[in-house]
């Protein structure tokens, strides 16, 4: 028997419709895994004090700060460098490790305009992440101090996908870190030596 006209449009309507579920459905892309930023293959610090404590000093500004952006936040990977290197070995006082900024900002770039803009990619972002650290030792009335800071940018093309710029944001926040560390290599013996065991 011949379907009759409204039969044949509702099963094109179906047919569409099932389509367009089918490609709703489809996954997006996978997000790319990146090793943990550790500094457990590093010798420790140890300190002659009874405990370490690691305070988060920075309270990001959700509007202006991309933190969620990296694939691990700033701040979390600097408290990880205390973790990893700062020991205590000692029976009193105690060191604060504090986390004074983790800032990490997305600023757009000025792009071109006309037909530069078609035979032309430019930079569309700078991506700008700044660490700093306090360090405060205090044992059987002696003290020690020392700040630590580290900052670098990076700017990325507008034609990059999301897995590339993600993958900026870790090779930024890796090199920073080296930077702090290397600082803290340098300045630890220098301002809290006196408490190294």
């Amino acid at each position: 028997m011949p379907l009759s006209r409204l039969t044949r449009h509702c099963l094109l309507a179906a047919s569409s419709l099932a389509f367009l579920g089918l490609a709703a459905c489809c996954p997006p892309p996978a997000r790319q895994s990146f090793p943990d930023i550790t500094f457990q293959h590093l010798a420790p610090f140890k300190l002659d004090v009874a405990h370490v404590e690691i305070v988060q000093g920075y309270r990001p500004d959700p509007a202006n700060d991309i933190a969620d952006q990296f694939p691990e936040a700033p701040a979390k990977v600097a408290a990880q460098w205390a973790q990893d290197r700062l020991q205590a070995v000692g029976t009193q006082g105690q060191a604060i490790y504090t986390i004074t900024m983790a800032r990490s900002t997305d600023t757009p770039l000025k792009r071109s305009q006309g037909m530069s803009a078609v035979t032309h990619k430019d930079q569309s972002d700078r991506y700008d992440l700044a660490i700093s650290i306090n360090l405060e030792v205090q044992s059987a009335g002696k003290s020690g101090a020392l700040t630590a800071q580290a900052a670098r940018s990076q700017t990325v093309g507008e034609d990059m996908t999301l897995n590339q710029r993600e993958a900026v944001l870790f090779a930024l926040l890796d090199a920073t870190m080296k930077d702090l560390n290397k600082q803290l290599e340098g300045l630890i013996p220098r301002y809290v030596g006196g408490f190294l065991r």
